[in-house]
């Protein structure tokens, strides 16, 4: 069994250029082929620490360890835990963060190619070390599942690479690498992968946030361990879909600024299939979106927001009421007032909102057993 120190202790092998994954070798974990998926199942975690009394998700303890050795090893451009954070004043208890380094520029970028395969290479000009990039994820063919300490990056893998302006804690990048993945549109493969994430690390402060621009289209998935859950988690749902006790169910949030749905289900394939047709139809009918994924995977909340040419599209995180400011006195000056109009300016209105309502109970019904 392999040991977290033994994975701190890991050297990165490449004999190319630090902008490729061509010759990398870094930890893999692989999961097991008795997916959790398949039974929906989210308290059995197949691959436990040695010498630990309870079970304890390997792939949790695995990306907080390569996270935190990045921080001592001063990859990220400024300590987040020393972030100053408060509630706004409010019946939604906004949370706002004080964060002079934070900047929304250093995110991926896909340059011109919109997929690539094992002759084309993704290059991450976005990442200025190497050791930015801490593992990637991928399906195995073994029952349980297993760490390999250092592994090729296979064909339809997830990418683990940390977010070096860190919004919170743990703050990674999931990017998915495949010769059939196309960067611009959220393919079911990836989201399997990353859902397959969210309920193996079985943390209940960990969180996945994807927004979808047709403006500014990305093939990425963000992370990080949010110790308090977001506003929007608190708030009342309206279930507006129910698929009887053990099946899906849709709600719409009551009384939030942006108009939001949120799906729940214990049977994770199935969540799977209807987030990815419901994501597929957005995409088709061009409306920007963001998801949020809580309660290892078993809780989704979709925001829709209106298209604009300013490309002036939220964040999954502000959508679910996590603000950050860089300024010290716009922080000491937040009001919820002027959140809630932050949030309602780009909220998809009432009659496409109703549209997207239709179009999300008409799939879910496809998958009602």
């Amino acid at each position: 069994m392999v040991t977290v120190k033994q994975l701190q202790d890991v050297n990165f092998s490449s004999q190319c250029s630090p902008f490729s994954l061509q010759g990398i070798k870094i930890p893999l974990y692989r999961f097991g082929s008795n997916s959790i998926l398949d039974d929906g199942c989210a308290g059995r975690i197949s691959c436990v620490l040695e010498g630990e009394e309870e079970e304890e998700s390997v792939l949790d303890s695995v990306v907080l360890a390569q996270w935190e050795d990045r921080m001592w090893k001063g990859l990220f451009r400024y300590d987040v835990t020393a972030s100053e954070i408060k509630f706004v004043g409010g019946r939604k208890k906004f949370i706002a963060q004080f964060n002079e380094g934070w900047s929304r520029d250093f995110m991926p970028r896909m340059g011109k190619n919109t997929s690539f395969c094992q002759e084309d290479l993704f290059k991450f000009s976005w990442m200025e070390r190497q050791e930015e990039l801490l593992f990637s994820v991928a399906s195995g063919e073994k029952s349980n599942a297993e760490l390999v300490l250092s592994a090729a990056v296979p064909d339809c893998a997830l990418l683990i690479v940390i977010n070096a302006s860190p919004v919170e804690y743990g703050h990674v990048f999931l990017v998915p690498h495949g010769s059939k993945i196309i960067h611009q549109f959220l393919d079911k493969r990836s989201l399997e992968l990353v859902l397959h994430v969210a309920v193996e690390i079985n943390n209940c402060s960990f969180r996945l946030f994807y927004g979808y621009s047709p403006s500014a289209p990305r093939m990425y998935f963000q992370a990080c361990y949010l110790q308090i859950p977001l506003p929007v988690e608190f708030m009342r749902f309206d279930t507006i879909f129910g698929a009887g006790k053990e099946g899906m169910r849709i709600s719409s949030v009551a009384d939030y600024p942006i108009k939001t749905l949120v799906l729940e289900s214990n049977h994770f394939k199935t969540m799977m299939e209807v987030l990815a047709e419901i994501c597929s139809c957005l995409q088709e009918k061009l409306i920007p979106y963001n998801l949020l994924i809580s309660d290892h995977g078993k809780r989704i909340f979709l925001f829709f927001q209106l298209q604009t040419s300013t490309n002036s599209i939220l964040s999954a995180w502000e959508c679910g009421g996590y603000f950050l400011f860089k300024s010290r006195s716009e922080f000491d000056q937040a009001t919820e007032e002027a959140l809630l109009k932050q949030l309602s300016t780009v909220s998809l209105d009432n009659k496409g909102f109703q549209a997207v309502k239709l179009l999300c109970c008409s799939v879910a019904s496809k998958f009602a057993s």
